[in-house]
């Protein structure tokens, strides 16, 4: 058996011991010393512990490391194998190091109740945390998988290491923190919508129930939210999108015909984009407040431009007036590559402005128009800053979107399960859109 097999079986170990290995919990409560033991497993599906953020990372650089090395790719089997032992290493020492585990409270709490114990949440004040003999084995497999299979450090072969692991030193960086903040909580956020769960103890698993409640019981107010959001977030998409495409697309065309002080245009077309949405939607709130508002004091009224019927409205000026920007510098680009001798045949043929838009601009446009409006689409379904702060739930949440509601019941009002449920919900409608839309330009590209 050579030696990137032997790494590959290592690796392919750890997974199989990380499914039996499990964690003792150790606590004193009125004299009496009791122990739980919890599953390396089960601990993964846990929401309490930070450091738990690690084994999801572990588990697929070892899986990655397991198929490197099955292909003969010892150097990148090592540095899989490297980044797995780190990461899990890292876990035991962080989870190790919390004294008050909320993830481990459940099982401690059984235990006391099973020892006859009475007490109360507040008497549990250190629970300590030891991993049993698998865990340890399990990160001694990783260690001798990484050691075991890794390269030829000699100075002959160092340009085939240089050649294998340079495309991994450039995505590397972005690559983690995309799994740690991007990947990791959307399968979190998934099985906390199949759970019950207050964000404070641990998730108890429901299945299908919060969907049950969401999709087909009429008199709960979740399913309420979930109509009234849900459609308000879907008009929401068809008042604004139409104007994020129109609008800079309008812009480029201006700008592409080389008007005097164009860049200066551009700058300021452009300097929206570069802000946060706090930014511009207290701006905006400032500028059209109904008292001390510049426009209302400018034009001498009193008219609350965040009530009905201007509510819709004042959303989509803000929205459009602040993606503007960044979509404008797309059409400009695209705008740069119509060949111009196409332009010219066009006039031969006496085709006006108007037709040469129609039958020359927008034809080599098709692929921009169609990558900005799926990116348009799916960032104004995840609309959420501008209504929050512009009007919250005022005008009988007739404005209210469902991201909103996503806030409102997980952060403020503690129930994250049915707040996921309503995420995953709208995350599928999302993926349903795209879909379609991305059929649309793979259909345009190939005609």
């Amino acid at each position: 058996m050579t030696r990137s097999k032997i790494a590959a079986f290592l690796a392919l170990a750890f997974i199989v011991l990380f499914c039996f290995a499990g964690v003792t919990a150790t606590t004193t409560v009125k004299d009496t010393t009791v122990a739980a033991e919890m599953g390396l497993p089960k601990l993964l599906f846990s929401l309490s512990s930070a450091a738990i953020l690690l084994i999801p990372i572990a588990l697929v650089a070892a899986g990655a490391a397991f198929i490197a090395f099955i292909q003969g790719e010892k150097n990148v089997g090592m540095l899989f194998s490297f980044i797995a032992t780190v990461a899990f290493g890292l876990f035991m020492v962080f989870f190790s190091m919390e004294e008050k585990n909320s993830c481990l409270y459940t099982p401690i709490s059984d235990a006391l109740k099973a020892a006859e114990v009475k007490f109360k949440k507040r008497d549990v004040d250190l629970i300590t945390p030891s991993f049993n003999l698998l865990s340890w084995l399990a990160l001694v497999c990783l260690g001798a998988s990484c050691v075991i299979g890794h390269g030829d450090f000699s100075k002959e072969r160092r340009h085939i290491l240089k050649r294998d692991l340079l495309p991994y030193a450039y995505i590397g960086p972005h690559l983690f923190f995309f799994v740690i903040f991007f990947v990791t909580p959307a399968i979190y956020g998934i099985y906390a919508a199949f759970t019950k769960w207050d964000l404070f103890t641990e998730p108890v698993f429901t299945g299908l129930e919060n969907f049950k409640i969401l999709l087909f019981d009429a008199e709960n107010t979740y399913f309420k939210q979930l109509r009234n959001g849900l459609w308000n977030t879907v008009k929401f998409v068809i008042f604004c999108v139409p104007f994020c495409i129109i609008v800079p697309l309008s812009l480029a065309l201006a700008l592409n015909a080389r008007p005097k002080g164009n860049k200066i245009f551009q700058a300021l077309y452009y300097l929206p984009s570069l802000m946060s949405i706090s930014t511009v939607t207290l701006t905006w709130r400032y500028v059209f407040n109904v008292q001390y508002g510049v426009v209302n004091h400018f034009l001498g009224i009193d008219a609350n431009f965040f009530m009905p019927p201007y509510t819709w409205i004042m959303l989509v000026i803000v929205t459009v007036w602040w993606c503007t920007g960044s979509t404008m510098v797309i059409y400009q680009s695209a705008l740069a590559s119509v060949p111009q001798d196409q332009y010219e045949a066009a006039s031969v043929d006496g085709a006006g402005t108007i037709q040469k838009f129609f039958n020359v601009t927008l034809p080599n446009m098709t692929y921009p128009l169609m990558y900005t409006l799926v990116t348009a689409v799916v960032a104004q379904f995840n609309i959420f800053g501008q209504p929050d702060i512009l009007v919250g739930f005022s005008n009988g949440e007739a404005n209210a979107v469902l991201l909103q509601y996503v806030y409102e019941n997980s952060v403020k009002k503690q129930v994250a399960g049915m707040s996921s449920a309503m995420a995953v919900i709208l995350g599928l409608c999302i993926m349903a859109v795209s879909f379609v839309q991305m059929r649309m330009m793979v259909k345009n590209q190939q005609d």
